[in-house]
């Protein structure tokens, strides 16, 4: 039993940092982010799966004999489960392993940003729900050392103002992490919104039209373009994920390669 709630502590402990890390595009790179999430959504069909027998038995009784306590525990997973599902779908749709030629992409990406970000929210939210086995099963079986005696186990149950600052450091602590993440990718998402209405110099798919090779270096350029020195493909300028098909990050820093100074 230990090892069974231990095991399940970590497992949920890594899919939430995982999920945490998804936000932070410009850390892990448009490839990472892919594989990342394709992880994450193999880790929420486990933990469905481990607890599918609680599932099924709290689904047959939900409008007769369940319990008020486990109908809003069912509500929430079910929550869970559908922005799980609709996060990995749209993500495809909008990957770079598809290439699917989509006119709405902006529509697409908005989804998944917004779905993203509305999952966290669920999570935390479980999270809240289960502040007492989260933190007793940290305390018991993962951040305690191994004794060396073999006394019996006793389970005293903390007074009410210890349980209440044990729910507040965790509550903290957790969403503390999903603001920083989701605040991060909001910023980011906002920012690329920002920029995404196309330039008179662009063409139907956000490359700005060349003359010769390169698109270029002329010394009267707009306002807060780059230096003269510099050879810019398309002036658009997008950062993740950028409405234009042809968006490409090579060197991982959130932004198309196309509109970066050469």
């Amino acid at each position: 039993m230990k090892n069974r709630h231990k095991t399940a502590w970590m497992i949920d402990a890594v899919m939430f940092a995982a999920f945490l890390i998804l936000f932070l595009l410009d850390l892990t790179g448009l490839s990472l982010h892919q594989w990342l999430g394709m992880a994450v959504g193999a880790l929420a069909v486990y933990h469905l799966l481990a607890h599918w027998t609680w599932v099924k038995s709290v689904a047959r009784r939900f409008f007769d004999r369940a319990s008020r306590q486990s109908k809003v525990y069912l509500l929430v997973d079910a929550c869970l489960m559908l922005g799980f599902l609709l996060i990995v779908s749209t993500g495809l749709v909008i990957s770079t392993w598809l290439e699917l030629p989509l006119s709405n992409y902006p529509a697409w990406r908005n989804l998944h940003v917004f779905t993203s970000v509305v999952t966290l929210l669920w999570i935390v939210i479980k999270i809240a729900l289960h502040w007492r086995w989260v933190t007793t099963t940290a305390r018991r079986h993962v951040f305690t050392p191994r004794s060396t005696g073999a006394q019996p186990a006793q389970q005293v149950r903390g007074t009410p103002s210890m349980e209440r600052r044990e729910f507040l450091r965790l509550m903290g602590l957790v969403g503390a992490a999903a603001v920083l993440s989701a605040g991060t990718a909001l910023g980011g998402f906002m920012h690329s919104s920002a920029r995404q209405s196309p330039s008179p110099q662009a063409d139907s798919e956000g490359l700005a039209p060349a003359s010769g090779q390169d698109a270029s270096t002329s010394t009267g350029s707009a306002p807060g373009a780059p230096s003269r020195d510099c050879v810019v493909r398309c002036s658009r300028g997008c950062s993740y994920p950028g409405s234009c098909r042809r968006y490409t990050d090579a060197n991982g820093n959130g932004r198309c390669d196309w509109g970066e100074c050469l």
